[in-house]
């Protein structure tokens, strides 16, 4: 009895403790990552999007502004044509303020600096004079620059308030090899490209700490992990900068495992997580599978459970949403067919499991049918109308198009039997098939017409026009062309074994254009000379 009674007693005692990290790990900051490197919204959507991510329970935004700042000066000449006005990003800004929702801009500052070293007029601040990924840090007029971009954005964000600035700083691929390094490396960092890392992240975080004292400096943890505690101690960056450890997989016990989390506690007595919503499943990936994500924000729940107490703050969690892999990359899954994405990953971070009460505080905000089940939304079959619903339905609909063309079996079948360039050459085919193939195809480019037609304007609407151009050209014109050219051959063929039957019998001779004078075409035969080849090769009637 009494040892029952002793095991109720610890099983009480895990359940308060387990119940009270759980409740710790709910209060935990958590910040939707907003990558305007490709398809920004206009900005009427995004405060539309704002006003959504603070009904689905997010606690602010972190804000990867790159061309799209309203950048003035040298920055401002290359700046996107879209990029928005003073005006527009101010009320932006202080539409998320009036929400409650911290803002936090990222401003690149060593890598991922495409979009400024892309340009004849900044080319010459390369790290690799071949590459435009990372800057030239040795660089004087680097440094110059980079604090322009920074304090540009700071002195716009400091008419709200501003708790925290992201400095970027990871996938520096190319470190001490621009000549400026090259000078200075021997001379002031005994050649180690890591000390001239972090001398230039604390010429950059000391300047933001004495400019902006009550804001505090995040980094990506690329750079601070695996590293000796001594010197980052020596750069002040344990002073000077918060890590944010991020990781996109499905293992993060793997992937990030305990050692490194303890190397980071001897330095840092604060962290942040960082998951991702969309963004990370591929670089061309145009629809939001939802469940690798889902994987990874549990995965991320677990993880500060696991290692929360190494830390006096483990802050929360930014939840990225990239749209690019970089600045050249190819456009990911659009924030419209990402909702469902971030509604359930929001509250799967912090609770790591969904509760009646989250799922109706989702279908709520996402305006979706009374009827909707979260197993619905998932799917895709959801009908819900929030801000962005046209454009994440007209992708929908492309997908099933294509989706049922890739796996339409009976097409694909009559294709290879009836639709080869043999037949294509000899105009000899049947017909009963060809025109069913013909039939089939014109439906498929009929519904993909309607879908262009919805997608243009509902695009249109949300996202710049370069947007729905880049989108047709790398998503459905590939698709689109392909019916079209497929449409046409069929349309080659419309004398195809005609009444007077000459397409009922074909040999050698009707076969020399294979033969002819390819050297292909004689060894795929195995002939060598007409002369050698007395008999027919004959198909049958």
């Amino acid at each position: 009895m009494c040892m029952m009674l002793h095991v109720a007693s610890v099983l009480l005692v895990l359940s308060s403790i387990f119940l009270t990290v759980r409740c710790h790990l709910a209060h935990r900051e958590v910040i939707v990552h907003l990558d305007l490197k490709g398809a920004p919204p206009r900005p009427a959507y995004f405060k539309q999007l704002l006003t959504l991510f603070d009904e689905l329970g997010a606690d602010g935004v972190l804000i990867e502004w790159e061309d799209m700042f309203p950048y003035e000066g040298a920055l401002g000449k290359i700046k996107n044509g879209n990029a928005y006005s003073q005006s527009d990003a101010l009320d932006i800004l202080q539409h998320a303020e009036s929400l409650g929702l911290s803002v936090i801009p990222l401003v690149q500052t060593i890598g991922h600096l495409e979009w400024i070293l892309k340009t004849k007029e900044f080319s010459n601040l390369r790290e690799n004079a071949s590459y435009p990924m990372v800057a030239c840090i040795g660089d004087p007029l680097a440094l110059d620059l980079i604090l322009d971009s920074v304090n540009q954005v700071l002195t716009l964000h400091s008419k709200i308030k501003v708790p925290y600035i992201h400095i970027g700083a990871d996938e520096l691929f190319q470190m001490g090899q621009c000549e400026s390094d090259k000078k200075i490396l021997p001379v002031k960092y005994s050649n180690s490209t890591k000390r001239l890392v972090f001398d230039f992240v604390n010429t950059i975080a000391s300047h933001i700490n004495q400019q902006y004292p009550k804001t505090k400096v995040l980094m990506w943890f690329d750079e601070l992990k695996n590293t000796d505690h001594t010197l980052i101690k020596e750069y002040e960056l344990d002073r000077l900068v918060t890590p944010v450890v991020w990781k996109y997989t499905a293992d993060l016990d793997k992937d990030l495992p305990k050692t490194m989390w303890e190397e980071l506690a001897l330095s840092f007595p604060s962290v942040w997580g960082g998951s991702a919503f969309k963004g990370a499943d591929g670089p061309n990936r145009f629809w939001n599978r939802i469940k690798p994500y889902v994987q990874n924000n549990k995965q991320w729940y677990l993880q500060a459970l696991k290692h929360a107490e190494l830390f006096s703050n483990f802050h929360g969690f930014i939840l990225t949403g990239w749209q690019r892999y970089d600045h050249f990359a190819s456009l990911c899954e659009l924030l419209p067919v990402s909702m469902a994405s971030l509604a359930i990953n929001i509250k799967l971070v912090r609770n790591f499991a969904l509760t009646d009460v989250d799922a109706e505080i989702i279908l709520r905000a996402l305006k979706c049918a009374a009827d909707t089940t979260i197993n619905q939304l998932i799917a895709g079959e959801a009908k819900c109308h929030f801000p962005g619903y046209k454009v994440r339905d007209s992708i929908w609909d492309f997908m099933v198009v294509k989706h049922h063309y890739d796996n339409a079996s009976w097409i694909h079948n009559r294709e290879s039997a009836y639709l080869q360039p043999s037949q294509m050459h000899l105009n000899a085919s049947n017909p009963f098939y060809v025109d069913a193939i013909g039939n089939s195809y014109r439906k498929y480019l009929d519904r993909l017409d309607k879908i262009v037609d919805r997608l243009r304007t509902s695009m249109n609407d949300i996202f710049f026009k370069d947007v729905f151009v880049e989108f047709m050209t790398d998503y459905v014109n590939p698709f689109y062309d392909d019916l079209k050219s497929r449409a046409g051959t069929r349309d080659g063929c419309d004398a195809c074994a005609a009444a007077d039957g000459g397409g009922a019998r074909r040999n050698v001779d009707e076969l020399s254009w294979l033969l002819g004078q390819q050297e292909g075409g004689k060894r795929y035969l195995g002939v060598t000379s007409r002369a050698e080849h007395e008999f027919d090769i004959h198909f049958a009637p």
